[in-house]
């Protein structure tokens, strides 16, 4: 199944394996089953989240978020707590409040995105937080993808992310740590398993830093490759551990430590350090 604009909460709500969660396999067993039963929800979250709002549905960032301002410059210190938030929390009910910093750091990466023809080739019209929901062998799936559009006839997935430095090997190196690859892919394959047909996965990545420099990137077919590979030997470990029901940390046995090769000096190196040579 495929639904646009389909609420967090509500897709949040599907009982059905999430690549985000399933990633957490990559360092354990244990840590997967920890997270499962521990959802976050942190500031950095609720950043993520208005900033995808800002970029991909500007006229939902005034309804719901509200920019926490102090009224006066004596209220500079205010916490986050006590008469004024509370009258400021009661006046924006139901909306998430962001700090002025955050509020105004959403804003900037939106209007830097929207500035970059590379990415508004992709972003100029669409449907954002598409969510899917598909079968994969006995796994019930879901996954939530950032925008959906079309290039020459052919479906277009796209993604959003903000990144420290946009370069395309310092992004690739932080794309392979964090396994976006295997994100790219579950969502790949979960469009595939609806329609019958390969999206172009693209994924437009934003510094998060000013001046915000944006980049897009193709996600081409040997990055899907692996990625599906990865995601699905999760699955195997995650089908082994719930019929043992061990769910082992990333050591689960004794083991020499080893150190890494630069924390061993050469005696050479450590003549020349003393000024002997």
């Amino acid at each position: 199944m495929i639904q646009s604009r389909l609420p967090r909460p509500e897709y949040q709500r599907i009982e059905a394996i999430s690549i985000t969660r399933l990633k957490e396999l990559r360092r354990s067993p244990q840590h997967y089953q920890w997270a499962l039963a521990h959802p976050k929800d942190s500031a950095p979250m609720t950043l993520g989240i208005a900033t995808h709002v800002a970029v991909l549905e500007p006229e939902r960032f005034e309804r719901d978020f509200a920019i926490w301002e102090r009224r006066t410059d004596a209220d500079a210190s205010a916490p986050r707590r006590g008469q004024y938030w509370d009258e400021f929390t009661t006046l924006h009910l139901g909306k998430t409040v962001l700090t002025r910093d955050e509020g105004y750091l959403a804003r900037d990466i939106a209007k830097a995105v929207r500035a970059s023809t590379l990415a508004m080739k992709y972003l100029a019209s669409g449907d954002p937080e598409v969510s899917l929901t598909w079968s994969l062998g006995e796994w019930a799936c879901k996954g939530r993808i950032d925008w959906w559009t079309g290039q020459d006839g052919k479906p277009v997935l796209v993604g959003l992310k903000t990144a420290r430095d946009c370069r395309h090997m310092i992004f690739g190196s932080q794309a392979a740590k964090l396994g976006y690859h295997l994100q790219w892919a579950f969502y790949h394959d979960g469009f595939v398993s609806n329609r019958g047909e390969a999206p172009q996965m693209i994924e437009v990545v934003v510094e998060s830093e000013a001046p915000h420099a944006v980049a897009v990137y193709r996600i081409p077919n040997d990055v899907i490759e692996q990625g599906r590979d990865e995601y699905r030997r999760l699955l195997e470990r995650l089908a082994e551990c719930e019929t043992s029901g061990q769910w082992p940390g990333p050591n689960p046995q004794e083991e020499d430590l080893t150190l890494p090769s630069w924390a061993y000096q050469r005696e050479d190196d450590d003549l020349t350090d003393l000024g002997l040579e």
